[in-house]
């Protein structure tokens, strides 16, 4: 192969280069602008459990919730045909780019006599082809994925309660959201979205003083570790769709659970790695058929296993590990018993 022959191909490689070039760096703005109002419906979901009179519209809170998370859905999994036929084609010609180098190299090692140029010469040609072939499948076959290339949490990350990456407060959004169905003295309780990995445990107390009394004080003399146990465990296969689409769990019935009057709070725990929040519900004017949709009026959270260095139980893990086995975590404290409980189970 004569010398003008290859600087023909590399003026042609090169030209295929800064095509490709000014290719990536259109589909890159292409889809910023995805990522960045994924982002912000991210944030959305973030703060909607602090917003100011947030149990003013009841009905609002569970809408506001499904909606969001199904605009996040549609732009997540958005799939750009004429996108990915650029980022195809893009591939595809930086394929026939590695075929004009790799053709190039073998030309001048069967020119080349000396073992010291043939060395470098393959050197060269295995550093170019390793770079170009992350670039290919890497680079270019993640542009094609909104989540990837903004570094945002799947669909199936988001709904997950134990997925303890980008801080997400999903436990919290369930307990917001949540929302008790009396229905022929079965208590279901239901949720807008499909949530995983949701540990619960509901209480009903009648609202005469001397049982909540007697109930508080039951509950204190249990151990903190026999009540993260009593926590059950909620399975997407045992979801239910009554009258309208939440998706509602049994979780126990009125005879069982004590409740003889026309009124009685309630107060449900939902658990997971995320942390322990509770919702509270208040039921008055029960009716004989036992038919009543009730709303939370609060809500708490206990615990949140946030990564973060203003968090104090994130410092006070560093301080866990710094001090090494000479420090142990005590035993009152109720993110530890919680972290390990859930990684007990998970093992």
């Amino acid at each position: 192969m004569s010398g003008e022959t290859i600087g023909l191909l590399l003026a042609i490689n090169s030209g295929i280069l800064s095509v490709v070039g000014l290719i990536t760096i259109f589909i890159s703005m292409n889809s910023q602008h995805s990522v960045q109002y994924s982002r912000e419906i991210l944030w959305g979901i973030f703060t909607l459990p602090y917003r100011k009179n947030l149990f003013l519209d009841k009905q609002a809170i569970g809408q506001e919730v499904f909606r969001k998370f199904i605009l996040y859905e549609q732009i997540i999994k958005d799939k750009n045909a004429f996108l990915i036929k650029i980022i195809t084609f893009s591939q595809m010609v930086l394929t026939f780019s590695i075929i004009i180098w790799t053709t190039i190299v073998l030309n001048l090692l069967i020119g080349n006599p000396s073992l010291t140029d043939k060395i470098i010469l393959l050197l060269g040609l295995s550093l170019a082809l390793c770079f170009i072939f992350y670039f290919i499948i890497k680079i270019l076959g993640d542009l094609k994925n909104v989540s990837k290339v903004g570094q945002l949490p799947t669909v199936e990350e988001l709904l997950d309660a134990d997925f303890l990456a980008n801080n997400l407060n999903v436990i919290t959004l369930a307990a917001v959201s949540s929302r008790l169905k009396v229905l022929d003295s079965n208590i279901y309780l239901g949720f807008p979205i499909p949530f995983k990995n949701l540990r619960v445990k509901i209480t009903l107390q009648q609202s005469r003083e001397k049982e909540n009394n007697d109930t508080a004080n039951s509950n204190r003399s249990q151990t903190l570790t026999a009540q993260l146990h009593s926590f059950r465990k909620l399975d997407l296969k045992d979801f239910k769709l009554l009258d309208d689409d939440y998706c509602y769990y049994l979780i126990s019935d009125l005879p069982s659970l004590g409740v003889s009057g026309n009124s009685f709070l309630a107060t449900v725990d939902l658990l997971s790695r995320q942390g322990l929040v509770a919702a509270e519900f208040y039921c008055e004017s029960l009716t004989n058929n036992h038919h009543k949709l009730i709303f939370p009026y609060s809500f708490v959270e206990r615990f949140i296993n946030r990564q973060s260095d203003l968090d104090p139980f994130s410092r006070y893990q560093k301080n866990l590990k710094k001090g090494g086995p000479d420090r142990p975590a005590e035993g009152t404290n109720l993110g530890q018993s919680l972290i390990e409980l859930i990684e007990n189970e998970i093992k």
